[in-house]
């Protein structure tokens, strides 16, 4: 299909991100965006692309397995938030946490680290459910959180190979080496990318550098603030994306570790239960069972199992009865409503830049300006820009990975360099675009306003990304690319060291 917009097809995605940026309202922008895109490719007219909007973009966006396997996932989560809530499963388990997490410093590095734990089980929804209660009582501000969870989630999954990311990327590489006809092992390409996957790897390392040095950079710095000294989590008339009910539980009643360990054990063995039996277990062995097993599936199993936990010790307890426990399920389900509109208008925007050849138009200027030693560091930034505005990380490695691997073999770059750029620029402008479904989830699961998550995230998420533009930089034009790992490192720490000054400088004036 030929691009027949030229550079306006870059106005769908720019209308989404400015109408957020000053409307702070999300569901309208997208939907604006959404209008504005199918206008244009309906002959401008502004009825037929209303029309379109239904016909053509949200009902057949629920109707792709993979969405609606995730529309699945995110409303089974709310009910099992709902159910944590009702039976007291994320207090008890912060009233015994924070015996030992009692500053906010222990809470951000607890809930960092806690994402390696729960990275089966989406933990930007469910992380943040179960230590939000904990980072609420060191006031710890929902943007930090959600700051926290985005940063940990699919950065993180991008380095699993038993996540839906790992086999992902690493049939991209196959089918690339299938084309060039060549015999390199795919998976050992997808190991050898691991280190120069250099935006994720520093982005989770910096979560940690955040935390155990008080870095607030920009406006994060303003809502920690307010949280430490005021104990106010977002600032007042601020709401959070998914409104919160607040459950108190019966006079008397005190929820115990049961409440909290019963669930996450139900939780996991449904998880793992699923992953095993899907993947086949028997015939492929464990690591064969991961690689093969339905991941999404698992989770939803998981979450029901969770559930059914935290049901189960409710009603033993004398909580609530066996029907209170379905309905709180049910009402928990409802609450989320607003999650899955955002996220079918999100992909519906996705959908008109593919119709509109957005990636394709940014992949030609890559094409006609790169030269060999800038080949690395192009790949990363145009591929941040793609996903940028299309808010789908999977999308741009697709599209950029057969721009890639052709230009890695004609100017004798290492595959693992030249995946880990594709990677990484795909993850970069992914966490940093406010169309991005993890962004949105993040959004979600901090309980956080999206549009304050996303302005107080940009700041460090630009600051990891100019980090490892220059190191992509470096190592294409030297060839020495194990080196341009610790000059990433090098130029991150002094960013950050500057920043600290500027830190400690606000707060003294403070």
């Amino acid at each position: 299909m030929e691009n027949v917009f030229g550079i306006l097809c870059l106005v769908p995605p720019i209308i989404a991100v400015l109408f957020a940026l000053l409307t702070k309202q999300t569901i309208l922008s997208l939907f604006v965006a959404v209008w504005v895109g199918a206008t244009m490719l309906n002959g401008y007219n502004p009825l037929v692309g209303f029309v379109a909007i239904f016909n053509d973009y949200f009902i057949p966006s629920i109707a792709s397995q993979w969405n609606a396997s995730l529309l699945l996932l995110v409303t089974l989560s709310g009910g099992l938030v709902t159910m944590l809530k009702v039976t007291g499963s994320a207090e008890a388990f912060a009233k015994i946490v924070t015996k030992k997490i009692n500053t906010a410093k222990k809470g951000q590095i607890v809930t960092a680290l806690s994402a390696f734990i729960f990275s089966y089980t989406e933990p930007c929804l469910i992380l943040g459910t179960i230590m939000r209660p904990v980072t609420d009582m060191v006031r710890i501000s929902r943007a930090k959180l959600s700051y926290i969870l985005d940063s940990m989630g699919c950065n993180l999954a991008a380095f699993s190979p038993i996540s839906s990311y790992g086999p992902f990327i690493v049939g991209l590489i196959s089918a690339e080496l299938l084309a060039g006809g060549l015999t390199d092992n795919e998976w050992a390409i997808w190991l050898g990318m691991l280190p120069f996957n250099m935006y994720a790897l520093f982005a989770m390392i910096t979560v940690i550098l955040v935390a155990l040095f008080n870095l607030n950079i920009g406006p994060m710095y303003e809502e920690e603030l307010r949280a430490r000294k005021e104990g106010k989590l977002l600032a007042d008339g601020v709401q959070p994306l998914v409104p919160e009910d607040v459950k108190k539980l019966p006079d008397g009643y005190e929820p115990t570790v049961l409440n909290f360990a019963v669930p996450m054990i139900c939780l996991f063995a449904g998880l793992f239960i699923t992953i095993f039996w899907t993947g086949n277990i028997a015939e492929n062995g464990l690591t064969g069972a991961f690689l093969n097993g339905n991941i999404v599936l698992s989770i939803c199993m998981g979450f029901v199992s969770g559930a059914i936990g935290a049901g189960i010790v409710g009603v033993l307890t004398k909580l609530f009865s066996a029907t209170t426990a379905f309905n709180s399920f049910i009402d928990g389900m409802a609450q989320l409503i607003t999650v899955p509109f955002i996220l079918i208008c999100a992909w519906s925007v996705g959908s008109i830049t593919g119709q509109m050849q957005v990636g394709a138009y940014l992949a030609s200027i890559v094409e006609n300006y790169l030269t060999p030693g800038l080949v690395p560091v192009m790949v990363f930034v145009f591929g941040a820009v793609i996903s940028f505005a299309t808010g789908s990380s999977w999308g741009v490695w697709s599209i950029m990975m057969p721009i890639a691997f052709p230009m890695a073999i004609a100017f004798d770059i290492p595959f693992a360099y030249v995946v880990g750029s594709v990677i990484s620029g795909g993850l970069f402008g992914d966490q940093c675009s406010p169309i991005s479904d993890t962004t949105i989830l993040s959004s979600t699961g901090a309980s956080c306003n999206h549009i304050v998550h996303v302005q107080t995230q940009l700041p460090y998420g630009l600051t990891v990304g100019a980090s490892a533009a220059i190191g992509f930089l470096f190592g294409g034009l030297t060839g020495l690319y194990t080196l341009s790992i610790l000059v990433t490192a090098v130029v991150l720490a002094l960013a950050l060291i500057a920043f600290s000054k500027i830190s400690k400088k606000k707060e003294a004036i403070a």
